[in-house]
């Protein structure tokens, strides 16, 4: 690839990162597939960059393509089917082999990433301040605000406990913006992923850099409880509501509906993107989500497994376990103490945001499911010795 496309490339996925936490991710995405199509104008075949997760998501998207064939709303399943199919080429093709190549390019995409996500935060709070509603952005709801500064908030973390200095300072104002943004989202499933995200770098850190961590994080909440002024009972009771069944019904109804869909469909599906469409069909009669509503399922893995049965959802599951298993050998090869707490932030990442989709379902759409992508992307980058072989395969 010749070097100003290269850097065409690069600039591509640093803008994708700093545009993720607005929800304008997929304006940078179409700047990576303008990338592909020069490319592969250039060499005559299609770019792609080897992956451990390769497998599990070809047979993903193959068994939601049957599935859209046989779906009773063809047309929505197969059109979302081929959406699904070039979020996952850009965002996790395309980031992999950039990375791949350029390995130095990973510390400034997490500090873009970081920048993006305080602007989107400050953006986020102002509108909170001004309506009184929980933060909110105009392309971002408030469970879908949680989720980027969930992801922005532990990738901060990971900065501010690797860099010195000044950086240091800066990334601690970066990610408290993130975090109180967070907090005003009253996104009670993206507090959970990010106090298990938090409690994961602290857990396998070393006693000063972990002591660094949780100082940070009560100096943040106590910050962010002061600034609340009002609303702290709001907050309390929000927190208070998390074990709470009764409190959490709208949920719950929604689940039973996604058990009933899987039963009737479950070894295709009802296709792609379909839930919304099929789940007034499933609506329970005390069911408190009005009945005009079109939600997910609001669990990625359901909402998985009720558009493309038992088997999608197997490999969705192995997606998830073989990026984990990855990025845990990813982290632990690590050449220096400051990458390893990067990385163990990503891993983080990525273990926050299951956490959080366990009761939501942002990462379903296509400007924020490129952020899950993007760092399944970085969580399966080949270590330094499979690199080497890669590079000389008869050494």
């Amino acid at each position: 690839m010749s070097s100003w496309l290269d850097r065409f490339q690069r600039a591509a996925l640093l803008v994708t990162a700093a545009l993720f936490s607005a929800g304008y991710g997929t304006v940078g995405l179409a700047l990576l597939l303008v990338t592909v199509v020069l490319e592969a104008g250039m060499q005559r075949r299609l770019p792609w960059q080897r992956t451990p997760v390769d497998l599990a998501a070809a047979v993903f998207l193959g068994i939601f393509l049957l599935s859209g064939y046989v779906s009773d709303y063809r047309p929505t399943a197969i059109a979302s089917t081929g959406l699904g199919a070039l979020t996952i080429y850009l965002a996790l093709g395309v980031s992999s082999r950039v990375l791949t190549q350029d390995p130095g390019l990973l510390r400034p995409l997490v500090w873009t990433w970081l920048a993006g996500a305080a602007v989107a935060a400050a953006w986020a709070i102002v509108l909170h301040l001004r309506s009184g509603a929980p933060a909110f952005l105009p392309e971002l709801g408030q469970n879908a605000v949680g989720t980027t500064m969930l992801i922005g908030g532990i990738l901060g973390t990971g900065l501010y406990l690797s860099s010195a200095g000044t950086r240091r300072y800066a990334a601690a104002g970066l990610t408290a913006l993130a975090i109180v943004a967070l907090v005003f989202s009253y996104t009670r499933g993206a507090w959970l992923g990010a106090a298990a995200g938090l409690a994961l770098i602290i857990g396998t850190a070393s006693k000063p850099a972990a002591r660094r961590a949780a100082g940070v994080a009560v100096v943040v909440i106590i910050v962010t409880l002061v600034v609340a002024g009002g609303e702290r009972p709001a907050l309390l009771r929000r927190v208070l509501s998390i074990p709470n069944v009764s409190a959490n019904l709208m949920r719950v109804y929604i689940f039973r509906a996604a058990g009933a869909i899987i039963l009737d469909h479950p070894v295709l599906g009802t296709g792609m993107n379909t839930f919304p469409i099929v789940y007034p069909r499933y609506r329970l009669p005390a069911d408190p989500n009005p009945p005009d509503a079109r939600p997910n399922a609001h669990n990625i893995f359901l909402n998985f497994a009720a558009e493309g049965g038992l088997m999608a959802l197997a490999a969705f599951v192995l997606v998830v376990a073989q990026t984990l298993i990855s990025g845990w050998r990813w982290r632990a090869a690590a050449p220096t103490e400051t990458d390893r707490i990067l990385r163990t932030a990503l891993v983080a990442a990525f273990v926050g945001m299951m956490i959080h989709q366990l009761v939501d379902g942002t990462l379903l759409s296509v400007h924020l499911g490129a952020g899950m992508w993007m760092t399944i992307a970085i969580l399966t980058l080949p270590l330094p010795h499979a690199r080497d072989q890669r590079r000389h395969p008869h050494a």
